[in-house]
């Protein structure tokens, strides 16, 4: 079976953050959805049972997911992602702070605050089903599933194989900002190899008015 046709299935990549014991915990999930919108929004949540995050979410009743978004520096991934919480504190490699005593990302596209109603535990994973607490907006367009695949998979395990390597959290990748607006260029085709006619699709300014960061 080919089991790639299922990444075609749209949906985002969040960092859920959450309590364990009174330490941070987290981990990546794709598999997030919202289920109802009134009279409460609700949403389900599935977490791999192995995974420490499952456990503090057991355990404390609530978490925190940050919507990760196009831009996304690949480390974030790979560092909640490719290791446990159980070896390391992985938001000590990350800017993060807390609301309401639930570890954030600083930067997302947005934030939505969980309480879990109930939850059904399967032989691989456990369904959280939650009522929706608080939510606030952040900046940028939402990573997709499939785009991950396709353009940052490689560049999280590389991310993180240089974490590894090294013992130091690698510098984010730089990029193109419109000096005049702020827009940050998150397209596929390389900053460099854009025509110089091609302008900033926020404010029209022209690409010599982009400075890499």
């Amino acid at each position: 079976m080919d089991n790639t046709v299922l990444f075609n299935i749209s949906y985002g990549l969040y960092v859920v953050g959450s309590k364990i014991d009174g330490k941070n915990s987290g981990c990546i999930v794709d598999a997030f959805m919202q289920s109802s919108s009134t009279p409460v929004p609700t949403v389900v949540i599935s977490c791999i049972n192995t995974n420490q995050t499952t456990e503090a979410i057991m355990q404390t009743k609530g978490f925190a997911v940050s919507i990760l978004g196009k831009d996304v520096d690949p480390f974030i991934i790979g560092n909640f992602g490719f290791q446990s919480g159980r070896d390391v504190d992985k938001w000590a490699n990350v800017p993060y702070e807390l609301v309401d005593d639930l570890p954030v990302l600083e930067k997302a596209v947005g934030y939505i605050w969980c309480k879990v109603i109930d939850y059904k535990e399967l032989p691989t994973y456990t369904l959280f089903i939650c009522e929706v607490t608080d939510v606030l907006p952040g900046e940028g367009q939402p990573l997709i599933y499939g785009n991950y695949q396709k353009d940052m998979q490689a560049k999280a395990l590389e991310s993180f194989k240089q974490y590894e390597q090294t013992g130091r959290v690698p510098d984010p990748p730089a990029k193109w900002v419109c000096k005049i607006c702020g827009y940050v260029y998150t397209g596929e085709i390389p900053f460099e190899e854009l025509p110089d006619s091609w302008k900033c699709p926020k404010c029209g300014a022209p690409k010599s008015e982009f400075i890499k960061k």
